[in-house]
């Protein structure tokens, strides 16, 4: 009996539903309503592949104006080198005389020997590192860690222990030397220590560190 009543119900409901959408005002309504809906979807559904190729192309314009700064930097900088290199041509052989090519113990030893003796100094002591001269600089043994391997960009950093002995001006003069001289040259540490003589114009002036040279290795 419920179901019966309910059935009738909708169905009344549905016979009011039907005569307000026979009314032309409500009909008019409606049709306007489901149009202007049927045209937003059509609408959406038209525009958003335009509005995906949009954004596409808006990152694509911007990742291409990166790389066009990116480009115009590079470019600059090349203009740079170039007219660097036209400007200091002739100075070109300071480099090769700074960092020069390929190790070589007699260039080191004898700049040091040299400066010593034009600041009338004692060369005490000169170590020099391990160097490989025949064959690869790769050692197996213990010495593998004592030796001068060439870094990733090919430069060898020579670092050699010394002490020098002599008048206190001429000591400083010669580190002094050591450091500006025409190789490129570092002096990571210095101990300076007074040698008392037999009389106060036999005093001295011992100085012992360690100075790191460059050489460029030449790839085989």
């Amino acid at each position: 009996m419920a179901s019966l009543l309910s059935n009738e119900k909708y169905a009344l409901y549905y016979q009011k539903i039907g005569l307000l959408y026979k009314r032309p005002e409500i009909r008019a309504s409606l049709e306007v309503i489901l149009s202007v809906f049927t045209v937003m979807i059509l609408i959406l559904a038209a525009i958003r592949p335009t509005l995906v190729n949009i954004t596409s192309l808006q990152k694509k314009i911007d990742d291409q104006t990166t790389v066009d700064k990116k480009a115009d930097n590079k470019m600059a900088q090349l203009i740079s080198a170039q007219t660097q290199l036209t400007n200091f041509a002739s100075s070109l052989y300071l480099f090769d005389e700074a960092v020069p090519d390929n190790f070589s113990y007699t260039d080191t030893a004898e700049r040091m020997q040299f400066l010593a003796k034009e600041n009338n100094l004692t060369i005490e002591s000169a170590a020099f590192p391990g160097y490989a001269l025949l064959g690869s600089p790769d050692v197996k043994t213990d010495w593998g860690t004592k030796i001068i391997k060439p870094s990733a960009s090919n430069i060898m950093a020579e670092q050699v222990s010394f002490s020098v002995n002599g008048n206190p001006q001429n000591v400083i003069t010669f580190l002094s030397a050591l450091e500006n001289m025409d190789r490129l040259g570092v002096l990571n540490s210095v101990t300076l220590s007074k040698q008392v003589g037999q009389t106060q114009a036999d005093n001295t002036l011992r100085a012992a560190g360690q100075v790191t040279f460059y050489f460029y290795s030449q790839a085989q």
